[in-house]
């Protein structure tokens, strides 16, 4: 049977990344939209157009943090439930690889 690639350390670096890009996009957003929109001058934009990218952005916004948190205690959850199920002589033998190599 194959193993799986998903470990709980790589799991809690995406929740890590996600939750920071979605606060960043949070407060970065609505500052480059207001720029972009007075940076126009006397063109029009299609109020259309910028409708949709608010939307768009704004749901995204909103759906990114809280997948990242939700992604860290995946990895938590993840990372306990893989301790207990370890058996005890196979984490002494962990523990014992780890304080040689230090």
């Amino acid at each position: 049977m194959k193993e799986s690639k998903l470990r709980p350390k790589v799991v809690l670096w995406w929740g890590i990344g996600l939750t920071i890009g979605g606060l960043l996009l949070a407060v970065l957003v609505p500052n480059l939209s207001y720029t972009f929109l007075n940076a126009q001058g006397g063109a029009t934009v299609d109020q259309g157009l910028m409708l949709l990218l608010d939307v768009c952005t704004r749901i995204i916004m909103q759906a990114i943090a809280p997948v990242g948190v939700a992604l860290i205690g995946a990895s938590v959850v993840m990372a306990y439930v893989g301790r207990l199920l370890t058996p005890a002589h196979e984490r002494v033998a962990v523990a014992d690889t780890v304080a040689d190599e230090d």
